[in-house]
């Protein structure tokens, strides 16, 4: 057994990617997915034109050299095999770097020769000369199509490469025949075809290393990220710093990272305090303060200060490396449109051969002497050089990987390509509330003093909160810190489940809690006082000393800055926005209202989110569902598309379509947006990849012929054919720019 498949052992479902050196086409990708996908105990295959690679699921028992001797078969070169897409695709960018300059090298020679080959006559060149500049032309600067060509004849089927080969050496050789056996052939025939032949190799030449230069630039932002994860930490062992691999540190190791260096690993700040950069993954370029407590990730840079992080998570599995498997996997998951044009690929290259044979057939019997044999020579050359299914082939993937790389950047990670179709048809959004449309941090909203001053009573209610974990008292704390107010020593602290907290404070017996406790136990909280607080949304917290008020809190989950703006943004798109949320009816309404929402779902459970979504979708809607909490994950899983803020929990993640690593609902927007950008650039892309095509193959028949006495070059149609892949890249690589 491969180690690929050993290591696999013991999973049910084992994952294994290949990278493959030849594939230059849709053709191609057809090719290999429907010989490999028929191999026994294959579950699915992905073939990524872009990045040369292979990516398929199987089961237990299957050989992967089964697969590589399928791919072998159909003349392919296996250049490796992995199961991380990451590890081959890095072969595959040293695989594209030695094409490229091979590409580069082969147009170099192309233009030397063609240079005096198109410009024969003016120089007085003999045909025999002539003959031997063409020789080498089309045996070494066209080889990587005749290879191609030779390769598709082996597998039975045609590609891209088949049509360039096919139609130089139509030329090459009626040129050759017309030098070495003149006088078989009537005078008006004896025209040579040197210049579609330079023309044809050169141009194409230039058009595939124009290709497959520009095509590694849409690799940028993930090629980034993989060169910027840190490959050592310092672990604290037995008090002292130890250089390690990030592979050999175990979860639960501390790590010390100082100043202007990067946190090598997922964890939890456990001493020190410091500003961290984390734009690499949020794309946010204002540092975050932490401190004990905070969660750190991996690839992130500490600006200032010092940090001990206890490791969470192993460096395979940090923030940083997901997202980047996860960016991969999705760059080379397809649309369901893509799916369609691979269909069409599979039989393209066939029926331009038909075309281009029927095509020299017609001039060859109805054409006008004496260029009878020429135009039917030439149209048939023209055919197969101008039809190629390499811009249909990249219109998809190349966007993808533009647009996927340029999100990522910006802190978006899509995870499924599919979504992209569902984004221009978008209906309704829906927000859940906790943690997502509010920050998910209580915090005080209002304090009213019925007794003495706010300063006192914070201080006593400071002290009595200090050594609680609730949440509120958090809030509180954080409050008395705002306004300046100072703790004193507890010398007896209790903590009362679902009540509140007793400590004795400078000899004051001090409660601090939920307001039906405080009445059992001090009695009726001020009317006055209690007539305020009833007007204010959120929780009551209740202050006493020595069995008298002294006032009381108004704590509240606070709307995040940015959730108005996104909302109002959403609507303007023609989106239906929803709030769905299992807190109370009262809570609800108000974030609603603050948030501009006005359908409230409330008091709904997590299994009772996921059917209101069923229910509208059933209605004929495409649904989006916002969350982050655990009872987020089957609304999120369930809706077309499934929105996760990074922030949240790692199932809610998991079961989401799209994952915003910052905070930032207006992030919403702009993924839904540049989502729609990408699909819209695909569309392009595919229409005038077809365009060309239909619209090029009966002018190359000659179609104008006729009428205008029109019959464009080989090496014409050659280059129109070139410009119809470049168009697609140039038109991908726009999605570098903006967001």
């Amino acid at each position: 057994m491969s180690p690929v498949a050993e290591a696999g052992a013991g999973q049910a479902s084992r994952r294994a990617v290949f990278t493959v050196g030849g594939m230059h086409c849709a053709s191609c990708v057809a090719l290999v997915e429907t010989a490999v996908g028929k191999l026994a105990a294959i579950e699915s295959v992905r073939v990524d034109l872009t990045t040369r690679t292979v990516a398929l699921t199987y089961r237990a028992g299957l050989d992967l050299k089964l697969v590589r001797r399928a791919i072998e078969a159909l003349g392919y070169d296996v250049l490796g095999a992995g199961e991380s897409r990451v590890e081959a695709e890095a072969l595959g960018w040293s695989s594209g770097r030695d094409e490229e300059r091979g590409f580069f090298w082969r147009f170099v020679l192309g233009a030397v020769l063609s240079a005096p080959l198109m410009a024969g006559h003016r120089l007085g060149l003999s045909p025999y000369t002539e003959l031997l500049l063409a020789l080498p032309l089309q045996l070494w600067g066209g080889w990587h199509f005749h290879q191609g060509f030779a390769r598709s004849l082996l597998r039975r089927a045609a590609d891209m490469n088949t049509l360039v080969s096919l139609s130089t050496w139509v030329a090459f050789l009626f040129s050759s025949f017309v030098v070495l056996f003149p006088e078989s052939l009537p005078p008006q025939a004896r025209v040579t075809q040197w210049g579609a032949v330079a023309g044809l190799i050169t141009l194409v030449t230039l058009g595939r290393w124009l290709e497959a230069r520009t095509r590694g630039k849409t690799s940028e932002a993930v090629a980034r990220l993989m060169r910027m994860s840190p490959k050592s930490v310092r672990v604290l062992r037995a008090g002292k710093e130890e250089i390690a691999l990030i592979e050999t540190v175990a979860v639960g190791s501390v790590i010390r990272v100082r100043p202007g260096e990067q946190i090598g690993m997922d964890g939890v700040v456990v001493e020190g305090a410091g500003a961290v950069d984390e734009s690499l993954l949020t794309g946010e370029s204002n540092p975050v303060e932490k401190s004990a407590s905070s969660r750190v990730w991996g690839g992130t840079l500490v600006q200032q200060g010092s940090l001990d992080v206890r490791v969470e998570k192993p460096g395979s599995e940090s923030a940083l490396a997901r997202i980047v498997e996860a960016v991969r996997e999705s760059q080379s998951s397809k649309p369901k449109i893509q799916r369609f044009v691979d269909r069409v690929a599979a039989v393209f290259v066939p029926v331009v051969i038909l075309i281009a044979v029927a095509s020299a057939f017609l001039w060859a019997i109805y054409g006008p002497e004496p260029q009878r044999v020429l135009l039917a020579l030439t149209s048939m050359a023209n055919v197969l050089a101008v039809a190629c299914p390499c811009a249909l082939g990249l219109a998809t993937p190349l966007a993808l990987m533009a647009g996927m790389g340029r999100a990522a950047e910006m802190g978006i990670f899509i995870g499924n390509a599919d979504v992209l179709e569902d984004m221009g048809k978008l209906d309704a959004v829906l927000f859940d509330k906790t943690g997502t449309l509010t920050e998910g941090k209580p915090k005080v909203t209002r304090a009213v003093v019925f007794q003495g001053d706010l300063a006192g009573m914070l201080g006593l209610c400071m002290s009595a909160e200090g050594r609680s974990e609730h949440p509120f008292a958090a809030a509180v704390l954080a409050y008395g810190k705002q306004k300046g107010a100072e703790a004193a020593a507890v010398e007896s602290f209790e903590a009362m489940p679902g009540r509140g907290v007793a400590a004795t404070v400078k000899g004051r017996k001090v409660l601090v809690g939920a307001l039906p406790w405080l009445v059992q136990q001090v009695g009726p909280m001020p009317t006055a006082g209690g007539e305020k607080l009833a007007q204010e949304g959120g929780s009551i917290l209740g202050v006493c000393a020595d069995g008298q008020w002294l006032g009381a809190f108004v704590v509240a989950d606070t709307l995040r800055p940015t959730a108005a703006a996104a909302v109002a943004s959403l609507k303007e798109m023609g989106v239906d926005v929803m709030l769905v949320t299992g807190d109370r009816k009262e809570t609800a309404e108000r974030v609603a209202r603050e948030a501009g929402i006005e359908k409230v779902f409330a008091e709904v459970l997590p299994e009772e989110k996921a059917g209101l979504v069923r229910r509208l979708m059933a209605g004929g809607l495409k649904v989006a569902m916002v969350g982050e909490g655990f009872n987020d994950a089957p609304a999120l899983s369930l809706a077309d598309i499934g929105i996760s803020l990074a922030c949240g929990t790692d199932i809610a993640v998991e079961s989401a379509d799209m994952t915003l690593m910052k905070p930032d609902l207006g992030n919403v927007v702009r993924a839904l947006t540049f989502g729609r950008r990408i699909r819209r650039v695909i569309r392009e892309n595919l229409f005038w990849a077809f365009i060309y095509n239909i619209a090029l193959i009966p002018v190359a028949a000659g179609g104008l012929y006729p009428f205008f006495g029109i019959m464009i070059r080989p090496q014409y149609a050659g280059a129109a054919m070139a410009l119809g892949s470049i168009s697609v890249v140039l038109n991908s690589l726009r999605l570098r720019r903006g967001g």
